[in-house]
């Protein structure tokens, strides 16, 4: 095994020879990834942060150390629904012990050299899960298109949609400027209240509990007495905003739309206050409630001041940029990225118009909007809990890794991936986003084909592609406010919408109706369950499927015209798999051979035969024989079907050593010796 220090040298040296195609690819996929990593991060309920640190981890260190020199890391849409449902149940605190656990489990499986394992998955199973998970997330985020919120549960988003689209649907009125401009004002202002005071019921929830000694209850309440001032500067803030809001040109607006923003300020004020009355008291049993109702108010002004049908054009805006750049941009133009450029138009278009829509919302500075993991956790949330969650998304994590690795293997000639290197690598990558507070990654499908299509020779375009996020963030951290909420959404409905895979499910019903009933279950189940139920159901449909299929066997033996020396003919025809489970089958029908009579075995239908049946058949021949029947076998067909189902060579006597037997010309009678 060479060095750490001469692997650093070959390293430089192949950087040195490719460091331009490297350079500029790096660029491209930067592009591409900006966008996912914020919108990734959206749909999983996370602050836009913890996505663009796993996009920065997944370049840099998985980058550095990859199996897969092609592939690109980073938050994958094939996640969102197990990290929503932890965030959603558990807190973002409990998604760190969450990724943290599952890259654990993907460095021990790689050091143990089980990366060719995760592959071994029925393609039914895993297109099932992928277009279900496509399902859940076109569904979900349809939603958030139109600035509303997702339901609880999938089946719930599924059910909804015709609501969501009557809210996006109307022709929106396009209100005087200086009305636009206010709600759009507003709706920043009250958008980064609502990121400081979603940040801070996470914190509280982390340290808030019901139970416990004397000293940590005393423990509890000194540190949530140091959110007091934060929380009193919300509410100073939050009143301050609202009484400009009421000496604003909004309060001159007519209609319902006014009354309700006026009873949304109102009650986010009341909120407020309380929520700072509990802190002060101490009310370690009130605190937790009272702090998320006072985010979903501040929510509920947002949702007074934005408007659906609007946000629903600049959702449409970015899908139609999308799937237009896709039809008729050349080639050379697609090295600007289709999300991006999308991202670029409805932003603009938003900014121009002064749309009164939500835009991201982003801290100050990238830390403030992780929320690391604590041992906390483990006192409101079963261990047994969080290994269910880290065990399932280290399983999917790394299946889609692994198969991201051979689709992006097929698209270059450079070096093929080590499957265990870059299993040890997504581990070592997850275990640093779970100590950060970030998203899960895999390797993208979607990165890793523009990196290759883009010219990248090595894996520094992927180290490279880290640090234009990370300086991005840094330096222009600012411009990301500006991008309507919306736009991200119609970039993961698109995406969802191609995670369902149409052409796998036709190609799985023209090989096998069974199959492709494996995969309407498995997606069927993910959306109306969850997403372990759905996987698992899927993986335990297959394996009965492989068990009725190596136990079904099908014999039929029926006359065939007497020989030239006046024998009885007899015609047996095997159909299926010949297995031990099938052994009485085949030894009774053997039986009804009459003595004395030729026997024909017909094998051209017989996909396997163990050892049991052919030992079976080889003793019921010597006994034929012995009575002066005659068993006529094309011997190098059965063997083949014994050993896997390739063709093996033999002579008439069946040493192994002569001309193929394909013809019924060939077929050889019983041999005196068995193999």
């Amino acid at each position: 095994m060479p060095s750490p220090s001469k692997t650093s040298r070959n390293l430089m040296l192949r950087w040195s020879d490719t460091w331009r195609q490297d350079f500029l690819s790096s660029l491209v996929v930067f592009l591409v990834a900006l966008p996912l990593c914020m919108g990734i991060a959206l749909a999983c309920g996370a602050s836009v942060s913890a996505g663009l640190v796993t996009g920065i981890v997944g370049g840099i260190v998985v980058g550095f150390l990859t199996g897969a020199p092609m592939q690109v890391s980073g938050p994958a849409a094939g996640l969102t629904v197990i990290c929503g449902e932890v965030i959603r149940q558990h807190g973002m605190a409990a998604l760190g012990l969450v990724v943290l656990l599952a890259g654990l489990f993907q460095l021990i499986a790689g050091l143990l050299k089980f990366g060719q394992w995760f592959r071994a998955v029925s393609p039914a199973v895993i297109h099932g899960m992928l277009s279900g998970i496509g399902v859940l997330i076109l569904s979900s985020q349809i939603h958030v298109m139109v600035d509303d919120r997702p339901r609880e549960n999938g089946w719930e988003n599924l059910k909804s949609i015709p609501e969501a689209l009557l809210k996006g649907l109307p022709i929106p009125a396009l209100e005087p400027i200086e009305l636009r401009q206010a709600r759009t004002q507003f709706l920043q202002e009250f958008g980064q209240l609502h990121e400081v005071q979603s940040e801070i019921e996470s914190q509280v929830a982390r340290t808030a509990t019901v139970h416990g000694s004397d000293e940590l209850h005393a423990q509890e309440a000194e540190q949530l007495g140091a959110f007091i001032p934060r929380q009193e500067r919300i509410l100073a803030e939050f009143a301050t905003t609202a009484e400009r809001v009421r000496n604003s040109p909004l309060a001159s607006a007519n209609g319902k739309r006014q009354e309700a923003l006026e009873l949304a300020l109102a009650a986010g004020e009341a909120k407020l206050a309380e929520t700072l009355a509990d802190l002060k008291a101490h009310e370690l049993d009130r605190v937790e409630r009272s702090q998320a109702a006072a985010s979903r108010s501040v929510a509920n002004v947002l949702g007074s001041l934005k408007s659906h049908d609007w946000a629903a054009k600049i959702g449409l805006i970015s899908i139609g940029i999308i799937v237009l750049w896709q039809l008729f941009a050349t080639k050379s133009m697609k090295l600007i990225p289709g999300p991006l450029l999308a991202i670029v138009v409805a932003t603009f278009a938003a900014w121009l118009l002064a749309l009164p829509v939500l835009y991201v919302e982003v801290p100050e500075n990238l830390l403030a909007g992780l929320t690391f993991p604590s041992l906390t956790v483990l006192e409101d949330v079963s261990l047994a809990t969080l290994l269910t969650s880290a065990a399932m998304m280290a399983v999917i994590a790394s299946a889609e890794t692994l198969l991201c690795a051979s689709a992006v293997d097929q698209m270059h000639s450079g070096p093929r991936t080590q499957y265990d290197k870059e299993l040890t690598a997504q581990g070592i990558g997850n275990m640093l986003c779970g100590l950060l507070g970030a998203l899960p990654m895999t390797g993208v499908i979607v990165r890793s084909a523009a990196n290759v299509q883009a010219g990248a020779r090595s894996n520094l375009s992927s180290i490279l592609h880290g640090i234009w996020i990370l300086l991005f963030v840094v330096a222009l951290g600012s411009l990301l406010r500006l991008i309507p909420t919306a736009a991200l959404a119609g970039i993961l409905v698109y995406t969802g919408f191609k995670l369902i895979d149409w052409k796998g499910f036709f190609h799985l019903w023209k090989y096998s109706r069974t199959e492709a009933a494996i995969f309407v279950i498995t997606l069927a189940v993910i959306v109306v369950e969850d997403l372990l139920i759905g996987v698992v159901t899927g993986i335990v449909l297959s394996a009965i499927k492989l068990l009725v299929t190596f136990s079904y066997l099908h014999v039929e033996l029926s006359d065939r015209e007497n020989t030239s020396s006046g024998q009885r003919s007899v015609q047996l025809v095997m159909t299926g798999a010949a297995t031990f489970l099938r052994l009485p089958l085949l030894a009774a029908k053997l039986e009804e051979v009459p003595r004395g009579a030729e026997l024909r075995a017909d094998l051209e239908q017989l996909d396997y035969i163990d050892h049991a049946c052919l030992d079976l058949l080889m003793n019921w021949a010597r006994q034929h024989e012995s009575s002066g029947g005659r068993l006529v076998i094309d011997w190098g067909l059965l063997h083949g079907r014994f050993r896997g189902g390739g063709r093996v060579r033999q002579n008439g006597n069946g040493n192994g050593n002569g001309s193929e037997h394909d013809s019924e010309a060939e077929e050889a009678s019983i041999p005196s010796s068995l193999v």
